[in-house]
C-alpha cells in the first residue's frame, strides 16, 4: 500500500489541518517587517541628503542676493549685479544649469532688488524602489537695498543648553561644543561692518528654566510678593505685548552665572565670552525659552532694560530700546534652537506640567511674534521628531526651518547670519 504524503493532503480533513498549520508564519511576518524597515531607513537617508543639499543651496542663494543687491558706484570693467549673483552661486557649488534664467535684477531710483530661485534635484538612493527617483528643490532668495539710513536690527538667540547637549555627535564634539562654535560664527557675521548701536544681540540660554538678569523680574507688576526664587513662569502665552503687566509666578532655579540672559549685547567681542561659557544641564522648556526671548522685542520692558543700562550691564547705545512695535526701519529676528522636545519635569510644580500644553504654549508665542513681523529661524539640532515638528511650526516659513547635525550646525548658523538683514540690505523672501 502506498502511503499518502502529508505535504500535499488530498482529503478534506488533511486540507483543513494544512490550512491551520502555523509553522513558518513568524518567518513571513519577520520578512515583511524587515522590508518595511529597509524602506523607512532608505527614506531617512534620502531625506537627510536632501536636507543637507537644501541648506547648502539656500545659503548660496542668500549670499548671492545680498552681494548683488549692494548699491555701489559702477566702475569700468566691474561686474554687473547679474554677474555678481552668478559668481556667488557658482562659488557656493550651485551649477549654472540650476540658476540660468532664474535671476532677476530690478533697479529704481530708490534702491535695487535681486531675486534668485535656483532649482535642482537630489537623486534618491533607496526611495527609487517606491518610484521616487529624484527629490526636487527650489531655494528662492530676494534682497532689497534701499538708499537711506540703515535699519536697526534686534536679534534674540534662544539656545537650548539642556543636559542632552552633552551628547557626542558624528564629528567627535559634543552638541554644546558644536553650538558654541556655531553661535560664535553667527555673532561675528552679524556684527561685521555694522555701526555701534545698529545691531543688538540678546542671548537667552534655556533648559527647564530661564535665568533673567539680576533685578529684572522685579519690574513685573503682577509678581506675587509671597513667592521666592530667581526665575518666573508665565500664565499668558498668546500675547507678547505689555509684558510687564503679565501674570507670572516665581520659582527657584539654578543661578549659575553662565545660565543668565544677556540682553542687548553690542559687539561680537562682548557676546563671545558669554557663548563660550555655556554648559549643558537640566531639562527642556522650549516654551519658556521663546517666551523669555520675546520679552526683548517688547517696548514695555524699557524700564527693566534702562535699569540694566544704569547698572552698566547694557551699553548706553541702547537707551530707549526696545523700539516701538510700529517703528519704521527696524528689523526683529529670533533664532531658536533645540536638540530635544518640551520636557516638563523641571517645572513639575508649575501649571505647565505636560508636553502637549508646553507645545501649544510654544506655538502660541511663535504665532504672536509673527503677527508683530518678527522673523523666526528655527533649528532642530539632532532633535527627536517632536522637537522637529515644533521647530517647523515656529519657523516663519519652510526656508526658515533647519534640521541639522553636528557636522552641519555651523554651516546652518552661518547661513542664518547671511539671511539676517545688515545695514541697508533686507532679505524679503
Amino acid at each position: 500500500m502506498t502511503s499518502k504524503s502529508t505535504a500535499f493532503p488530498d482529503s478534506p480533513r488533511g486540507l483543513r489541518a494544512f490550512y491551520r498549520h502555523e509553522s513558518g508564519s513568524m518567518a513571513v511576518l519577520a520578512l515583511f517587517v524587515f522590508v518595511a524597515m529597509l524602506f523607512v531607513a532608505g527614506m531617512a537617508i534620502d531625506m537627510m541628503r536632501y536636507e543637507t543639499e537644501r541648506v547648502r543651496m539656500q545659503g548660496a542663494s542668500d549670499r548671492a542676493v545680498l552681494a548683488a543687491a549692494a548699491v555701489r558706484p559702477t566702475a569700468p570693467g566691474s561686474l554687473s549685479p547679474q554677474q555678481i549673483a552668478e559668481a556667488y552661486l557658482t562659488a557656493g557649488g550651485v551649477s549654472a544649469d540650476s540658476y540660468l534664467g532664474r535671476i532677476e535684477v530690478e533697479d529704481s531710483g530708490t534702491g535695487r532688488q535681486i531675486t534668485v530661485a535656483p532649482a535642482a534635484g537630489v537623486p534618491t538612493l533607496l526611495m527609487h524602489m517606491l518610484g521616487i527617483n529624484r527629490l526636487d528643490m527650489v531655494t528662492p532668495a530676494r534682497a532689497l537695498e534701499a538708499i537711506g539710513d540703515p535699519p536697526d536690527i534686534e536679534v534674540v538667540l534662544v539656545l537650548d543648553v539642556s543636559g542632552s547637549m552633552r551628547a557626542l555627535t558624528s564629528n567627535g564634539l559634543t552638541r554644546i561644543q558644536n553650538l558654541r562654535i556655531a553661535a560664535r560664527d553667527l555673532v561675528e557675521v552679524l556684527f561685521e561692518d555694522t555701526e555701534p548701536g545698529q545691531m543688538a544681540v540678546t542671548l537667552v540660554p534655556y533648559d527647564g528654566w530661564v535665568l533673567p538678569p539680576p533685578g529684572f523680574i522685579n519690574n513685573f507688576q503682577n509678581l506675587p510678593q509671597t513667592s521666592f526664587g530667581a526665575c518666573i513662569d508665565f500664565t499668558n502665552w498668546g500675547v507678547v505685548t505689555n509684558s510687564l503687566s503679565s501674570n507670572v509666578t516665581r520659582h527657584s532655579c539654578n543661578t549659575a552665572s553662565w545660565r543668565q540672559v544677556r540682553p542687548y549685547l553690542s559687539s561680537a567681542d562682548e557676546a563671545i565670552p558669554h557663548i563660550d561659557a555655556l554648559r549643558a544641564s537640566g531639562t527642556t522648556s522650549i516654551d519658556l525659552g521663546i517666551r523669555f526671548g520675546a520679552l526683548f522685542f517688547d517696548p514695555d520692558i524699557r524700564p527693566a532694560l534702562q535699569q540694566q543700562i544704569s547698572n552698566n550691564q547694557v551699553s548706553t547705545l541702547f537707551s530707549g530700546r526696545p523700539h516701538d512695535w510700529n517703528e519704521e526701519n527696524v528689523i526683529r529676528v529670533m533664532v531658536v534652537m533645540t536638540d530635544g522636545a518640551n520636557c516638563c519635569f523641571g517645572r513639575a510644580d508649575s501649571r505647565s506640567a505636560n508636553r502637549s500644553t508646553q507645545d501649544a504654549q510654544t506655538v502660541s508665542v511663535c504665532n504672536a511674534l509673527k503677527q508683530q513681523d518678527v522673523l523666526i529661524y528655527a533649528v532642530a539640532f539632532e532633535a527627536p521628531q517632536g522637537g522637529i515638528n515644533l521647530m517647523q511650526q515656529c519657523a516663519s516659513s519652510e526656508n526658515h526651518f533647519f534640521n541639522t547635525t553636528g557636522d552641519g550646525i555651523a554651516e546652518v548658523f552661518r547661513g542664518i547670519g547671511a539671511h539676517i538683514q545688515r545695514q541697508r540690505l533686507r532679505l524679503t523672501l
